[in-house]
Parts: structure tokens; C-alpha cells; sequence
């Protein structure tokens, strides 16, 4: 199965910090239910990076170190803070769609 990590952490430079959204995602409950019926999911991006295939970002994102230069899943940050996940299962699908044709 799949392993995405969705990021809400950013560098700033001086250590990690959370992405500051209007929703709250501290403990992700509510996304890890939806999602975990899909694919296998993390919200951990440090704990993490090692052990996942994509990442998925809200667009826009800060500053983001992809240190293992892990494919990147760009999701509209509208999509979040709507807490719209049909919409961001969507997106990510539509991307698997168009890179598996490739």
C-alpha cells in the first residue's frame, strides 16, 4: 500500500515549527480515519521521512526541505482548511492518474 505523509511542518530555519492554518491538525484524527481506508498515512514528516512514498502539501507551502527528494503531492490549501478530504483524496488520485500513465 501507498505510505503519503501529510506535511504541516515547516523549517525555519532556526528548527520545525507547525504550518500555521486556521484548522486545527494537532492530532489528525478525523484525516487519519479517512485516509487510512486508501493508503498509509503519516502526519510525522521528521519521525517519518525515512519510511514514506509521497509527500502531500498544502499549495501554497512555506519554505520545505525534501530532504530525500521524495515525490511531492501538491494539494490547494483551501482543500485543508475545509477539512474537504473527498476533495483532497481527488487531488491525489488525479496525481497517481497522471503519473502512472507516464
Amino acid at each position: 500500500m501507498i505510505k503519503l505523509c501529510f506535511v504541516f511542518t515547516v523549517n525555519s530555519g532556526a528548527g520545525y515549527g507547525r504550518m500555521p492554518l486556521p484548522v486545527n491538525f494537532e492530532e489528525y484524527s478525523d484525516m487519519k480515519e479517512y485516509f487510512s481506508h486508501y493508503y498509509n498515512v503519516s502526519f510525522n514528516y521528521l519521525r517519518d521521512k525515512d519510511q514514506v512514498d509521497y509527500l502531500v502539501l498544502p499549495n501554497p507551502f512555506f519554505s520545505f526541505d525534501n530532504e530525500h527528494n521524495l515525490p511531492i503531492i501538491k494539494v490547494p490549501a483551501k482543500l485543508f482548511m475545509a477539512k474537504d478530504f473527498e476533495g483532497i483524496k481527488t487531488c491525489i488520485d488525479h496525481y497517481f492518474a497522471i503519473n502512472q500513465e507516464r
